[in-house]
């Protein structure tokens, strides 16, 4: 946005260029008011002393017509004596006075020239090239002849001799210039002043002009993302001190499982991905909303609220089904995509702009990991997912520090041997009043935090000091962050070197989409793992492109299929076609599938035609604070 400063500088700017115009059209029009003036005084002169002078060759002399007064003045004598008599009026302002007659042939001829110098013979022609000659006969009325084009004249006065109302002769007189150069050397200086001055304040307007749009074509690549060609962050922080929360909604958006196609496809599949959902978005939005790449894969959206025309929920159920119903075709490859966005309905509740950022990534989260592909709204009614239940950092800070941080175990069902197989390590963290929360009202806070991988060393000791004594087996969720943090890896490293039994009954459950910006790296800490006799599992595997290559690269032990496959399987063939590729993928991969999100008999019974090789979920058993046994399950 132009600042005001530069705003106020260019309207000044043009406001003193007109300032300056209309003064120098002033001068101009006062310059042609003086000359108008001038002439007018010389007409009324000249009209006076013609009138004598008419009265005193016509009235005089008894003159009838043009031939009586042609006969008068062909006397030499007469014609000196007149000529004398209107001598007088030559001046330094008067140059050429004569007295023409027009012949039969309507030619003009001198009469009488008072000239000093290059004086006409008696009746010799005059060429007349103006029509005022002419006009003056026809009007018989005097005539005013303005010389813009005659060195050294400033007008010539024609004056009718006219009998019983018929013109006979034409006095005529021609005023020079001088008075005319004196008000112009007196105004010249000023309106040069004033035309150097409009100059420059044009130049200053021009300077100002091409510096605003240099302004506007440099903003525009400062907030403009170059792939997306949507805002970026730059431009949330131009705007943010102006934007009047109440009159907008917020929403967080996430590409689902985005880094799987980097990773499958490439980057330049990536790209398009990216591009082309972003044009998705913006015709999912209109004029008065404003979409913003908030990075990676993450998308910011003011939606502005519109009273009697749509909610900012039907805005972001639109954008999620035009994402899902899209295909997209790049490189020969048809992919599809889906979206999760967490909406926040009332921003203008919060203290800031910051608070309501968060409590909408918050809401996207949790739209993450419930299953993806959703919309989840927060709003002052929504009292189950507010602030009694949502909590801070520090929360989770005391926690640690107060060893309240805990877990819970759920059996992973080995439905062929009829027994548990292992059992997965679920965090919670029992509160000051003995209330045990779920992570989905802390973990989002998390996210890049420090607190996040104090977090995980925490769940890590917690777990390795329940299990290291026992034959048991157990699955720890774990980031791709928390693999490469040194203080996790020194945990894990020393933990297996003391207890090495325990290191191979340990499986790190890795999801699929973690973020994975060195692979190599990353392939690196899990041979590090598999050194101690650990495995590694790929958990939320199926949903959205899996990475196959990566999966066969990385020695890959488990593939955990994802709930949100899983949960309608029993209804939903599509979902069973899915679920029975990635089981027949991992066989000849010789990898071991483990179904999650088994809520019913029925889902049961379809893996059991699928040939899962484990299963997981209410139907078998809810994660327990202590350690389920086998006859605790199926109840």
């Amino acid at each position: 946005m132009v600042k005001l400063r530069e705003f106020f500088l260019f309207v000044s700017l043009v406001l003193l260029g007109i300032f300056f115009v209309y003064l120098y059209a002033y001068i101009k029009e006062a310059q042609q008011e003086i000359f108008s003036r001038i002439e007018a005084n010389n007409i009324k002169q000249l009209s006076y002393i013609f009138k004598n002078i008419e009265d005193e060759i016509i009235l005089d002399n008894s003159i009838k017509d043009t031939q009586s007064l042609i006969l008068l003045l062909s006397d030499e004598k007469t014609r000196d004596k007149y000529e004398k008599t209107i001598s007088i009026m030559i001046t330094p302002s008067v140059k050429y006075i004569y007295l023409l007659v027009k012949d039969k042939r309507d030619r003009f001829r001198f009469l009488l020239d008072a000239s000093k110098i290059d004086k006409a013979n008696f009746y010799q022609k005059f060429d007349v090239q103006n029509e005022k000659y002419q006009d003056l006969y026809k009007t018989k009325e005097p005539q005013v002849i303005r010389q813009e084009k005659m060195e050294n004249l400033f007008l010539t006065y024609l004056y009718p001799i006219k009998i019983e109302n018929e013109v006979i002769a034409v006095l005529s007189v021609d005023i020079t210039t001088k008075i005319k150069k004196t008000v112009l050397t007196l105004i010249k200086p000023l309106e040069t002043f004033f035309i150097i001055l409009i100059i420059f304040v044009f130049l200053l307007i021009v300077m100002t002009i091409v510096q605003v749009f240099h302004y506007f074509m440099t903003r525009k690549k400062i907030f403009t993302d170059p792939l997306t060609q949507l805002y970026n962050r730059n431009y949330l922080q131009e705007i943010a001190p102006m934007l009047k929360l109440h009159h907008y909604s917020i929403a967080m958006l996430d590409l689902d499982r985005f880094k799987i196609i980097n990773d499958t496809y490439g980057h330049k599949t990536g790209d398009y991905v990216l591009h082309t959902s972003s044009k998705i978005i913006k015709d999912s939005i209109r004029e008065s909303d404003i979409i913003i790449r908030y990075g990676g894969e993450e998308f910011l959206l003011f939606i502005y609220k519109r009273n009697l025309d749509e909610s900012a929920q039907h805005t972001c159920d639109r954008i999620r089904e035009n994402i899902d119903t899209h295909m997209y075709h790049y490189d020969k490859h048809d992919i599809k995509m889906q979206i999760s966005i967490g909406l926040h309905e009332n921003p203008h509740l919060e203290k800031n702009l910051q608070e309501a950022i968060k409590i909408a990534d918050k809401m996207l989260y949790i739209a993450k990991n419930g299953g993806r592909n959703r919309v989840v709204s927060y709003n002052e009614k929504a009292q189950d997912m507010s602030d009694s239940k949502l909590k801070d950092i520090e929360f989770v800070k005391e926690a640690i520090e107060e060893d309240r941080v805990t877990c819970f175990y759920q059996p992973i069902y080995n439905h062929k041997e009829k027994k548990i197989f292992k059992y997965e390590a679920l965090v919670r963290i029992i509160d000051k009043k003995g209330d045990i929360i779920s992570p989905n009202y802390f973990l989002p806070l998390l996210k890049h935090t420090n607190i996040h991988y104090k977090l995980t060393q925490r769940i890590l000791c917690v777990i390795f000091n329940k299990f290291k004594n026992s034959s048991l087996h157990v699955s720890i969720n774990i980031n791709f962050s928390d693999l490469i943090n040194q203080d996790i890896e020194s945990t894990i490293v020393q933990t297996f070197q003391e207890h090495k039994d325990l290191a191979s009954r340990v499986t790190f459950e890795i999801l699929e989409s973690d973020e994975i910006k060195d692979m190599e790296l990353f392939k690196q800490k899990i041979d590090l793992l598999h050194s101690f006799g650990a495995k590694i599992s790929i958990d939320d595997f199926g949903s959205g492109y899996s990475n196959f290559r990566s999966i066969l690269d990385i020695d890959t032990n488990y593939l955990k299929i994802d709930g949100s496959l899983i949960k309608n399987i029993d209804t939903n063939d599509k979902d069973f076609k899915v679920v029975n590729s990635i089981v027949h993928f991992a066989k000849e991969a010789n990898l071991k599938t483990i179904a999650e999100f088994v809520h019913s008999k029925e889902v049961y019974n379809k893996l059991l035609n699928l040939d899962v090789d484990y299963m997981q979920g209410y139907y078998i058993s809810e994660p327990l604070a202590e350690i389920p046994s086998l006859k605790e399950l199926f109840k």
